[in-house]
This record gives structure tokens, C-alpha cells and sequence, in this order.
């Protein structure tokens, strides 16, 4: 599925319809997920509270609309090597992760 940025703050927000959320077994009210980099494609997964510390980029969903937004910020935009004004991303959902990358 591919998605444009939506500009939010000083960065950018994924919006993600509450299907795919429960297809991956999130509550986005509850749910906390860790991001992690893997040269161009930006792995997001569902931890759980007790490994939860400071040194993992840990995110929560944000209510919008009909669904629920993730703010990924510039630092990860540059990692993505993405243009969010212009570029789409393209989301899959591999083994419980959702892989977000820069569509072609």
C-alpha cells in the first residue's frame, strides 16, 4: 500500500488506516512500537512495556480521522532518502513488522 507524508510540526506523520493496525495486532491506544533502521526501510514493531528504555526509539499512534497517525521525524526522513513532498512511501507487513519504504 503506498501513502503520501502528511507535514506535522518539525517533521512528518504516517497515516495508517485501524485495518492494517489490526492486522498487525496493535491497539493504537495502547500499543507502544519500536523503529528501527535497516539501510532504506524503516521496521516498525510492537514492544512490550518492560523492554521499553531510552536508548529505542519508541512511538505511539496519535488518533486522526478515520484513523491513526505515526510522527517520523526528519532525521529519519533523510534516512529513508526520501523527498516527503513529493515521494509516496510503500508499507508491508512482514512477519508482525511493518516495513516502511520509499516507493518507486
Amino acid at each position: 500500500m503506498q501513502r503520501k507524508l502528511v507535514s506535522s510540526g518539525t517533521g512528518w506523520k504516517l497515516y495508517m488506516p485501524k485495518d492494517v493496525l489490526k492486522l498487525l495486532g496493535f491497539n493504537p491506544h495502547e500499543t507502544s512500537v519500536l523503529l528501527r533502521m535497516d539501510k532504506n526501510v524503516l521496521k516498525i514493531s510492537k514492544i512490550d512495556p518492560d523492554e521499553i528504555n531510552q536508548d529505542l526509539l519508541i512511538k505511539k499512534f496519535n488518533k486522526s480521522g478515520n484513523g491513526y497517525g505515526l510522527y517520523i521525524s526528519n532525521s529519519i526522513i533523510q534516512f529513508l532518502e526520501l523527498n516527503p513532498e513529493t515521494d509516496e512511501v510503500k508499507y508491508t507487513i512482514e512477519n508482525d513488522v511493518l516495513n516502511i519504504t520509499r516507493a518507486v
